[in-house]
């Protein structure tokens, strides 16, 4: 699992949720389309084993809720799973990525509390901040678990992250 929105890095499994979840596939010199979205059954089963097995987890949310702007061009030969999740509106359609959808509702839910305290915290202005907000440690079942908030715009630069998750996991603070 080292492609797309996941990387295994020692044993530390890292994930970051939202618009990168989304694969695309050419269909032309300047065309593409939307071919799934991440997780398959086989790595949400492969997710599953390693939060079981005590493995560290980080999972980096970047936004909530994820709409994907497509033209609605994109989406005629797109599988039938991404269609569902789509709203047309004409010749701009939204797709919408189910937010955390491939954890179990408990951690989803933890993810989201996590989520929605980050907004709206007073925090200082970008130049003074970390662009990686890290959830506090939690005791429990999952405590191997772990969100952290990406503040800076754009997409989490996934490899840049390894350093990172090996701090939360080593219990140094972040």
């Amino acid at each position: 699992m080292n492609t797309g929105p996941a990387l295994r890095h020692d044993d530390i499994l890292i994930v970051v949720e939202g618009a990168a979840r989304l694969s695309w596939i050419r269909t032309g010199p300047a065309r593409w389309r939307p071919s799934g979205l991440w997780p398959t059954r086989e790595q949400e089963a492969e997710i599953a084993e390693h939060v079981r097995s005590g493995a560290p987890l980080l999972v980096v949310l970047a936004e909530m809720p994820t709409i994907v702007p497509l033209l609605t061009e994109e989406l005629i030969d797109a599988p039938e799973d991404l269609v569902k999740l789509a709203e047309f509106t004409g010749y701009v359609s939204e797709l919408r990525i189910p937010f955390l959808g491939w954890l179990p509702p408990q951690l989803r839910e933890r993810g989201q509390r996590f989520f929605e305290s980050t907004c709206s915290r007073a925090t200082p202005p970008p130049v003074l901040q970390s662009p990686l907000l890290v959830e506090p440690a939690v005791a429990g079942d999952h405590e191997r678990v772990r969100f952290a908030r990406w503040l800076d715009t754009g997409h989490p630069p996934i490899h840049a992250l390894a350093p990172a998750a090996r701090r939360v996991f080593s219990g140094a603070s972040t």
